[in-house]
């Protein structure tokens, strides 16, 4: 039953659940450009990062159907329908007219906190299953899929998580709450969005590598 559902998660729902997304971000927040914020900045990171990392630093390997170089050609959407769901549930009853300390601190924490777990859930089966190789020290020595992927994915999800929800809470402040949707707003916004996205989860998984 687990190889089925990581399948399905993995080759199934990215495209169609990410396009979904789009109109439930728009229609929520009742702004195009959020909600295309939300989504792509995901897509981008998906497609980036792990490309980075598999096709040049060689730190992990996806295997299966629809691999173009070391992961999958759909890779930054399977980042996208995983994430801005989780994002949706922690935005859920949010004010439009501003935003105060508690719901800020609500949406990055529950973002964070869903992140870790569902990926988490998520990369154990794929290690399971042979979907992908982790390059990591407990994969040397032999563990198993569960300690191979705690190694790095509460802590680091979590971080991308927390992360992404930072960037949204950004770009909500500018586009929904403040209707700043010129081009210039939407550069620097995407800009803050992707370096926050890149550097406190990279950071994290590098010095987590360095005590291995």
């Amino acid at each position: 039953m687990s190889r089925l559902i990581i399948r399905v998660w993995i080759y199934v729902l990215p495209l169609p659940l990410a396009l979904t997304m789009y109109y439930v971000w728009a229609a929520w927040s009742g702004n195009r450009v959020f909600a295309l914020f939300v989504l792509l900045l995901p897509v981008f990171y998906g497609y980036v990062v792990p490309g980075i990392a598999t096709n040049i630093l060689h730190k992990w390997r996806f295997r299966g159907p629809w691999v173009v170089g070391h992961y999958y050609i759909h890779h930054g959407f399977l980042y996208a329908a995983n994430m801005s769901p989780l994002l949706m549930l922690s935005f859920l009853g949010t004010s439009h007219t501003g935003l105060s300390s508690g719901p800020v601190l609500r949406i990055l924490l529950c973002t964070g906190a869903l992140n870790g777990f569902v990926y988490w859930i998520h990369d154990i089966l794929m290690v399971r299953h042979g979907l992908v190789e982790i390059y990591n020290r407990p994969a040397a020595e032999g563990r198993s899929p569960e300690e191979i992927v705690t190694h790095y994915a509460p802590l680091c999800f979590f971080l991308i998580g927390l992360t992404y929800a930072a960037a949204a809470l950004l770009a909500f402040q500018v586009f929904v709450i403040h209707s700043q949707t010129n081009p210039s707003s939407i550069v620097w916004v995407s800009l803050v969005g992707m370096g926050l996205m890149v550097s406190a989860p990279t950071l994290v998984y590098r010095m987590l590598e360095s005590k291995s």
